[in-house]
């Protein structure tokens, strides 16, 4: 990577507003094709002379001979909304392009209200853009295309910084002039699917020098500095009652030499459930009670909630009896000063109490990723140190991308041998999990079962169902079952359930072992599919792309058509040539799942042993909850995903998610993490519909996964950008720069930094 030059103000920020503008779609609009080789249902673009013109009350019919077929083929244009230029424009004898969604009229292929093009709107690829207003994507094309005009390839280069573009170039990417200008005008899918990423590549850039930026500037702050000698450091570790593993001890040697430091610390502490963050942190704060300087020594611990507000409050005291340490909860006496004291533990409302900030030396923040960036960076003071713990696993490149203003400080190993054995059931092996809760409850400990929500209606999902498919494990492997009439999870459930096998459709999965040669013409004499087909691209798991028989041809440089390889394929597909249609997967729903129907379940097997824990309870009820569960009078809790942070307590030896393949890789390594804290091995439970499908293999794979680093990048894989980008700071939103499509741009950079 190049050394960072002086910062420079980007001078040409209305230009980049106006250029970097992302189309929905493009139109393949470069090779008119014969009538009798498109698919109802698909739009074509068809070349034809004027024949007749009929003309009635309620549409116009043209008829015209189709200009790319040898013979006399005709095929006809229908307009329902037609206007006197209409009549004016289309007279016998004129030749005009048409594109518009393919119908038949008496078997006669029929364009129904197609767009009229002239032979110069034709042989090119169009983008389409979101309307602006009253502005359509005529107008916004128009628009770019004449900014695009009057400037230069100096001005295009001047959309980012030197610093970006002189890493660009080490990767080889295009000209930046050259991304912009295919972005809106492109040529050839290749090249389009090349300026594509070279404008991604520059927003991860753009965001890894505003990090690195972000660092130089604090480390020109001068910080509260927190003088603990190594042997200091220790002593204060000796207090705990258990030992530090190897890993936990680097960790915190890494912390202290970075609290020393002459400017504000900002430390991301980064290790899996119970690796030993929350015990580092309590040493931290004790020691900046101890070694920063007078007037400066106060610290304040922030957790989400209540309940893990009362935990860290409880462990602190129990480790620093002689430290004062006061716990912040609860709405009463919000305007009263609070009393002194050296730590203090809250939630954000901790942030409105009137503290005097004056007098804070560090801050510490259980799970980060549950702050907003207006609580963790926009009270606290530019001095202050910062440690934020996150047990969440998190790639180094990701790191890089979203922190990489932060010192990150990683938990090493596995402390003090703690096992967890996972296992994979089906739903129809429930019997097990069963008997696994009434085994550990008679040995006299602790067990979890956890569900998706309370009621199946809170999981309700916006798709548009009229034009979904529905993937169920039942289906064969490329079957999807189209959604005609269905308006919910429930009944697109039990449409699947009742289906008739001839109403699946198959999809293609466009790969490398993927042939648009063989789908044309099948080797063993069968006719080819009927179009268009669906096609399905890993890079988009929640669609599927409608494909013309057109989509699978080419033309080359002799002006022969011939069948498209498969990597051009899917960079049409993800440049948006192809219309797309939602993919609703079968664990969207489960009959009988939710919390709200299996607590009597669990009640009627192990009755007065039974807790409830969920959301909607106030602080007192899930305070009350989770002390009859430590305490051991209840020793069964059935909660929602609420228990993914917030329970430490000892002696619960097993999990249970009954809807397991609803959570993704970073709630169910919280979750996992809930068991095997007491020396014993846990047991989690994985609870899985079938066997089959990815959701089986997916958690199969968790299952046989311990390494942090290896989940981390599991979870990196599977998460869309929106789940992601909440992560970053404000300012950091991005055009081209999509996480499931560009993750491995970003490991690259990753290891280049």
């Amino acid at each position: 990577m190049p050394s960072l030059p002086e910062a420079a103000p980007l001078s040409s920020s209305a230009l980049r507003e106006r250029l970097l503008v992302r189309p929905l779609r493009y139109e393949d609009r470069r090779f008119p094709q014969p009538a009798r080789h498109v698919d109802p249902g698909t739009t074509a673009l068809l070349l034809g002379e004027i024949v007749q013109v009929r003309s009635q009350s309620r549409f116009l019919k043209v008829v015209l001979r189709d200009l790319c077929d040898l013979g006399s083929a005709q095929f006809q244009a229908t307009f329902f909304h037609y206007r006197r230029w209409h009549t004016d424009l289309l007279t016998p004898g004129a030749a005009f392009a048409f594109l518009g969604k393919v119908g038949s009229f008496q078997g006669t292929v029929d364009l129904q209200q197609p767009a009229i093009l002239d032979r110069t709107e034709i042989g090119m690829i169009l983008p389409i853009y979101r309307r602006r207003g009253k502005l359509g994507t005529a107008d916004i094309r128009a628009e770019i295309l004449g900014v695009l005009a009057g400037a230069s390839d100096a001005d295009l280069t001047s959309i980012t910084s030197p610093w970006v573009r002189e890493a660009l170039a080490q990767h080889g990417t295009l000209p930046i002039p050259q991304a912009v200008r295919t972005i809106h005008d492109p040529e050839d899918p290749r090249v389009l699917a090349r300026a594509q990423e070279t404008l991604a590549r520059m927003e991860i850039l753009e965001r890894v020098e505003a990090t690195l930026r972000l660092r130089e500037a604090r480390q020109q702050t001068p910080g509260v500095q927190v003088h603990v000698s190594a042997d200091e450091m220790a002593r204060f570790a000796a207090e705990l009652p258990f030992a530090l593993s190897p890993g936990q001890q680097a960790a915190l040697e890494s912390v202290r030499e970075k609290l020393a430091s002459p400017y504000p610390a900002k430390i991301l502490l980064m290790g899996g459930v119970a690796s030993g963050k929350t015990a580092i942190c309590h040493i931290a704060a004790r020691a900046t009670v101890y070694g920063a300087r007078e007037g400066r020594n106060k610290v304040l611990i922030v957790a989400p909630t209540q309940i893990l507000c009362q935990q860290l409050f409880s462990t602190f005291s129990t480790y620093f009896p002689a430290v004062r340490a006061h716990l912040v909860v609860g709405a009463k006496g919000k305007k009263k000063a609070l009393p002194e004291a050296d730590v203090y533990f809250g939630t954000h409302g901790l942030f409105n109490r009137g503290l005097d900030w004056s007098r804070v030396g560090t801050v510490i923040f259980d799970e980060e990723h549950r702050f907003g960036a207006q609580v963790k960076f926009g009270t606290v003071p530019m001095e202050a140190n910062r440690i934020f713990m996150s047990a969440t696993p998190i790639p180094r490149s990701l790191s890089l991308y979203l922190f990489g203003d932060m010192d990150l400080v990683r938990i090493a190993g596995r402390p003090h041998d703690r096992r967890v054995v996972t296992r994979v059931l089906t739903r129809d092996e429930g019997r097990e999990a069963l008997a696994a809760v009434r085994d550990t409850l008679a040995a006299g400990r602790k067990a979890i079962v956890v569900y998706g929500a309370i009621r199946r209606e809170e999981e309700s999902t916006a798709v548009d169902w009229e034009r979904a498919y529905f993937l169920a494990s039942f289906f064969p492997g490329d079957r999807v079952l189209p959604l005609d009439g269905v308006t919910d999870l429930r009944s697109a459930w039990e449409w699947a359930r009742m289906h008739d096998p001839d109403e699946l459709q198959r999809f293609y999965r466009i790969n490398r072992q993927f042939s648009a040669a063989r789908i044309l013409r099948p080797g063993d004499g069968s006719p080819p599919p009927p179009f268009p087909i669906l096609a399905y691209d890993s890079d988009s798991p929640d669609s599927l792309f409608v494909l013309p028989r057109s989509a699978l041809l080419t033309v080359d440089a002799k002006g022969r058509r011939k069948a498209k390889a498969w990597d051009v394929l899917v960079d049409e597909m993800r440049a948006g040539f192809y219309e797309s249609r939602p993919l609703v997967r079968e664990s969207l729903y489960r009959a009988g799942s939710d919390l709200e129907k299996a607590v009597g379940v669990w009640e009627r097997h192990f009755p007065g042993q039974v807790e409830v824990v969920h959301g909607r309870m106030n602080a007192a009820q899930k305070a009350a909850a989770i002390e009859a569960f430590a305490s051991g009078a209840k020793p069964l809790i059935v909660a929602t995903s609420i228990v993914e942070v917030g329970i430490d307590v000892k002696g619960v030896d097993c999990l249970v998610l009954a809807n397991a393949d609803r959570f993704g890789t970073a709630s169910l390594v919280q979750l996992r993490g809930r068991v095997g804290r007491s020396g014993e091995a846990g047991l989690c439970l994985l609870v899985c519909p079938s066997d089959t499908g990815s959701d089986y293999q997916r958690l199969q794979a968790f299952a046989e996964e311990t390494d942090d680093l290896r989940l981390a990048e599991m979870d990196f894989r599977e998460r869309g950008w929106g789940q992601v980008r909440g992560k970053a700071q404000s300012g950091s939103e991005t055009v081209f720069f999509d996480l499931r499509k560009h993750g491995r741009l970003l490991e690259e950079i990753g290891r280049d930094s």
